[in-house]
């Protein structure tokens, strides 16, 4: 069975590649250079994700900012307040 995407030949080099990872006796970083594949995967799996905090603060104060009593203004005007009021609270 392929991956979506994947050829049977290049499912297969890549399985071909991982048992080989598999095998080596090399543990270390830098031995992921000779595995491409094992490498795309190493980072895929081990890459941080960025926190969400900073935007939801920024929705928080936007939700402040356009309130009933200013529902008048510009769009500029109420991106540059936003702007100005995330840069005076950090």
């Amino acid at each position: 069975m392929t991956a979506p995407g994947q050829a049977g030949g290049e499912s297969s080099s890549v399985l071909n590649e991982l048992e080989q990872f598999l095998q080596s006796n090399e543990r270390n970083i830098q031995s992921l250079t000779d595995y491409p594949s094992v490498d795309r995967a190493f980072i895929k799996a081990n890459s941080t994700l960025p926190s969400s905090a900073a935007v939801e603060r920024l929705f928080s104060t936007a939700g402040i900012i356009l309130s009933p009593r200013r529902c008048k203004m510009t769009d500029q005007l109420f991106d540059e307040i936003v702007f100005l009021k995330s840069r005076l609270s950090s």
